[in-house]
């Protein structure tokens, strides 16, 4: 497998690469056709993989087990957490830690040399306490951010895990924040009677609705807010889905004059969060097994399907274009920039989270069988068409 560690851009240390959520590897990558790696977890795997500028990859399962490897596949430590875990931990890249979220509603920092837990803290809860919301670090405020099923988006600091602030998360979240380089944080909230709101946190902890999308027939409480924002920092746009009863719109903020770009009707509801292309198309894996491009005006553009009734794990992207996804049979499909895609290899079960990029351009796909798989990727210098 590749082994020339790039920059600090290229470490994915939370769900989707870094705050933006974007899910897109930094260099062009060309991509091998078979597993060259597998790194053994206890249980079944419903989380993306992080990476940490040391060269560790960190595995988070089902089990509430916390494996810690090496980039050659060694492993470096184990840790057994109390709840399963689903949602995707998140890598502190200046100090050496790691945040894990539990079912039980206890997020924990470990050392990412030992696995040794430095801090856990349960978040306040009188109902369901599950997390289930992909982890988010915000440099700039000095918190790791997540939400419970008991309605609150939780900051806590990083060093002590106390709780730096929260607010309303609404009902059944499940859906990750996204976060500038300025520490704004960006999430999205099903509310009874109000609809799915889009709302921005200062790192002083001010909290303003940005927009509101209607509340679909089925009710708020039936409202899927899986996908997290997709941030691009490039166009000063933040993407979100907002989910229907059957459909969705996938909607354009603009972030230098705070107004909605537009919406675009997708035919399907969407459960994975979106990923975006240099170029600013936006790839939406969907409920109906397909993954629709759209431009970055919200024209309509490919829509490929991959043969299976749905999706969970949302796309990746390299920097030239071509995109990954995984299926719930177990099919990684490539698809190049006009939508064409193959079959890349056919892993043992369901993969139902994102696969995510190591520091040198493998790309490892968690899977339901207890094993996160790693596919050995190869940069290319840009615009050259083929490896390096």
């Amino acid at each position: 497998m590749n082994g020339s560690v790039q920059d600090a851009r290229s470490v994915w240390c939370v769900a989707g690469g870094d705050g933006t959520r974007c899910g897109l590897w930094s260099r062009p990558v060309r991509l091998g056709n078979r597993v060259v790696r597998r790194l053994r977890a206890q249980a079944a795997v419903q989380a993306s993989p992080v990476f940490d500028r040391r060269g560790s990859v960190y595995v988070a399962d089902m089990s509430g087990g916390v494996q810690a490897f090496r980039l050659s596949g060694e492993l470096q430590w184990r840790t057994k957490l109390a709840g399963g875990i689903s949602a995707t931990p998140a890598v502190h890249l200046d100090e050496p830690w790691l945040f894990v979220g539990t079912h039980l509603g206890r997020v924990y920092a470990l050392d990412t040399a030992t696995g040794r837990i430095l801090w856990q803290q349960e978040l306040p809860s009188q109902t369901d306490p599950r997390i289930v919301s992909d982890l988010l670090w915000v440099p700039k405020a000095g918190v790791v951010v997540t939400s419970s099923w008991a309605g609150r988006f939780v900051a806590l600091d990083t060093r002590t895990g106390t709780i730096w602030g929260s607010w309303d998360a609404g009902l059944w979240p499940a859906t990750g924040a996204a976060a500038d380089q300025a520490g704004l944080i960006y999430c999205l909230r099903a509310v009874a009677q109000r609809g799915l709101e889009l709302v921005r946190v200062s790192p002083g902890g001010q909290e303003i609705v940005l927009h509101q999308a209607p509340e679909p027939a089925c009710g708020a409480g039936r409202m899927l807010t899986g996908p997290a924002p997709v941030l691009d920092a490039a166009r000063q746009v933040v993407y979100f889905v907002a989910n229907g009863d059957r459909a969705a719109q996938l909607c354009a903020w603009s972030l230098e004059t705070d107004t909605l770009l537009w919406t675009r009707q997708l035919p399907y509801t969407v459960r994975a969060t979106p990923a975006l292309r240099t170029d600013g198309v936006v790839l939406v894996a969907d409920l109906g097994g397909g993954v629709q491009a759209v431009q970055p005006d919200g024209t309509l553009g490919f829509r490929y399907h991959t043969g299976t009734e749905y999706l969970l794990a949302g796309p990746v992207c390299e920097a030239e274009g071509t995109c990954w996804v995984a299926d719930p049979t177990g099919v990684l499909h490539e698809l190049n920039r006009a939508g064409q895609g193959r079959r890349v290899v056919e892993l043992d079960r369901a993969v139902q989270a994102r696969p995510a990029f190591d520091p040198t351009g493998n790309l490892y796909v968690p899977c339901t069988d207890r094993t996160v798989y790693g596919l050995a990727g190869r940069t290319a210098a840009m615009g050259s068409g083929g490896p390096s």
